[in-house]
């Protein structure tokens, strides 16, 4: 093998390795952000709970339940950027790839599906926060929820 096969074969490597890191990376950043999530919901669901027996106010829990949301809709921006960011990455790495080696298949707009459905469920995550934010008034005090 030539010196300049030999160097190519190592860029193909390097690339093929990297769009496996921010692919992998990506996946990451969802599942710390589901676990956050998680943790974030099972705190808010512990305020409302615990409200008679720490004396809180409704107007305090629904102030408690509102950081509990932003922090939710901070973190979810911050994930949703980092996964945006590593598909970026990956499709400069893949793009590096094809001009390497020409006869690697095109990349299709569904290779990227699962990262963006991994934005979308963030995005309901967030989504879901508020809409809970938005009826915790009515269910602190007995009141029936508007519906619309």
């Amino acid at each position: 093998m030539e010196l300049e096969d030999s160097l190519k074969l190592e860029r193909y490597k390097f690339v093929i390795d990297r769009q496996k890191y921010f692919t992998e990376l990506a996946r990451d950043a969802f599942a710390s952000y589901a676990k956050l999530y998680g943790a974030a919901i099972a705190g808010a669901v512990a305020v409302i709970s615990a409200r008679s027996r720490l004396s809180l106010r409704p107007d305090t829990v629904v102030y408690l339940v509102r950081v509990i949301a932003i922090l939710v809709t901070v973190l979810g921006i911050v994930g949703s950027t980092q996964i945006l960011f590593c598909l970026a990455r990956w499709w400069g790495f893949r793009s590096a790839e094809r001009k390497i080696y020409a006869q690697s298949p095109p990349v299709h707009w569904w290779w990227w599906a699962f990262e963006t459905m991994y934005i979308l469920a963030i995005l309901a995550g967030i989504v879901g926060a508020w809409l809970g934010l938005r009826a915790l008034p009515d269910l602190l005090t007995g009141a029936p929820a508007a519906t619309q």
